[in-house]
């Protein structure tokens, strides 16, 4: 009697360390799938960190080239405003009869009683 319920116990413990060895192994599934899956997550967060890098030194880059661009823009803008002044000044110059006058005479024209003396040689 001795001998079957040294068996029974030993048949008892087998169903317990099967399911000991398949917890085991399913602890260590576990734990390897754990293992994986933070190194999987930590790649991606690595790779969309340079992604976002790059694209952050891209639009500082473009916003670097876009503010050169405007103080360009803006000197372009005072000059021609100056310009534009100037234009505005000269015409109304040239409507008085003052420049009239100035104009006929570089082309040498007189008036009906004017007479042009011209020295000796």
């Amino acid at each position: 009697m001795a001998r079957t319920t040294q068996r029974r116990y030993e048949n008892a413990d087998r169903p317990n360390r099967a399911n000991a060895v398949k917890n085991l192994s399913a602890k260590q599934k576990r734990k390897a799938f754990s293992k994986r899956t933070i190194i999987a997550i930590a790649i991606v967060i690595s790779v969309f960190l340079i992604i976002m890098g790059i694209q952050i030194v891209q639009k500082f880059s473009t916003l670097n080239k876009l503010k050169i661009q405007e103080a360009q823009l803006k000197d372009d803008y005072k000059k021609e405003l100056q310009l534009s002044k100037e234009l505005k000044e000269k015409k109304k110059f040239v409507q008085t009869d003052e420049y009239v006058e100035d104009m006929a005479r570089k082309l040498g024209l007189l008036y009906p009683d004017e007479v042009i003396l011209q020295p000796e040689k």
